[in-house]
């Protein structure tokens, strides 16, 4: 988030040269996540952090309800 928020086109000076970084991607399916401005959600600990695209997270919260009913 610290790179987009130096280099969208809201913020007051741009960074000349952001640092590179990693995307952030689904554990599920891999797709990339952008944490500023996609849904996402974030499962486990700090050490066993896992992000969910929108459409996983919808996925298993189906399926999950579908077994409790």
């Amino acid at each position: 988030m610290y790179v987009w928020y130096g280099t969208n086109e809201y913020n007051f000076e741009k960074l000349p040269n952001p640092p590179s970084y990693e995307p952030t991607k689904c554990s599920k399916c891999g797709t990339i996540i952008s944490l500023s401005e996609d849904a996402y959600s974030i499962r486990g600990g700090t050490r066993t952090r896992e992000y969910w695209c929108e459409e996983c997270t919808s996925e298993d919260m189906e399926r999950s309800s579908r077994r409790t009913h």
